[in-house]
């Protein structure tokens, strides 16, 4: 009897080795997730992928944190053990990256301005902001975080000829601080993140968020995983665990965290399409 019971330890390991591998990519992007103490890992996508995680027992599963840039690049040489969870589609991305049905679910990205800003009643009317006319106003200047993932609509403005839109990086950095200090006139960022980010700072400057012409207020993205035969084994089993896991309250309540009550009546409106949705993104 002990001997078998030997057996079975010494080769527990082995077992526990063999089991096949995801290493899931991460960053410090508070709120969505934390990386630093004494919250790490209490980020609402944070806790999204560790609902995710606990789905798929079958897999041994590694969370590795880096920045943005450093993801980026390894999305663009991905080993078969890599996934990220919450990745917004784009085409560049797609060409390494096998992606899954919707994760997630959230509001989309906006332009925020001081509420005391002379022009901001002329820019509350009308369908909404026009990111070509923002960005080439010389009276103003903007502010959007460097090294990120955004909807094509607005990475067309980055990075452009004589754009006023700055962009650089926030690691270290309150945007909204620097939004109400006159700073910029105006910041490019998920509504989500100027909520965390407002009630961070001690100036409680009224904020106004506007849309932006021609882009979906709500938005989706996904779990991508290597371009592979064995990514997309991956995915299949992760498309399993997400079909489950989306129509779950307890999902459903960290989609909600951080969103303003009236967007929690939008996403409300928006969930069971979500739920329903088993399209992933055609690469």
């Amino acid at each position: 009897m002990k001997s078998a019971v030997l057996l079975c330890l010494l080769l527990l390991p082995c077992a526990v080795s063999a089991m096949p591998v995801i290493d899931w990519l991460s960053m410090h992007w508070p709120p969505f997730r934390i990386a630093e103490a004494p919250h790490k890992g209490q980020g609402h996508l944070d806790q999204l992928q560790q609902l995710l995680m606990a789905e798929l027992p079958q897999y041994q599963h590694r969370v590795h944190y880096s920045n943005l840039a450093r993801i980026e690049q390894t999305l663009a040489a991905p080993t078969a053990q890599t996934c990220i969870f919450a990745l917004i589609y784009n085409k560049t991305r797609a060409k390494t990256m096998q992606y899954s049905i919707p994760a997630v679910i959230s509001v989309n990205v906006m332009v925020h301005v001081r509420a005391d800003h002379p022009l901001v009643s002329q820019w509350q009317h009308g369908p909404g902001v026009a990111l070509s006319e923002f960005t080439s106003d010389t009276k103003m200047n903007g502010l959007v975080e460097h090294n990120r993932g955004y909807p094509p609509l607005v990475t067309q403005f980055l990075d452009v000829p004589n754009s006023n839109l700055i962009s650089q990086s926030l690691h270290n950095a309150n945007p909204v601080d620097l939004l109400v200090a006159n700073r910029f006139d105006y910041l490019i960022e998920f509504p989500d993140r100027v909520r965390y980010f407002q009630g961070q700072t001690p100036q409680k400057n009224q904020i106004v968020d506007l849309p932006i012409r021609g882009l979906d207020p709500l938005m989706y993205s996904y779990v991508a995983c290597q371009a592979s035969a064995e990514g997309k084994r991956r995915v299949q089993d992760i498309n399993q665990a997400l079909q489950k896991l989306r129509a779950t309250q307890a999902y459903q309540n960290l989609l909600m965290r951080w969103v303003s009550p009236h967007r929690q009546q939008l996403l409300q409106k928006a969930l069971p399409k979500f739920v329903d949705d088993m399209n992933a993104p055609q690469r």
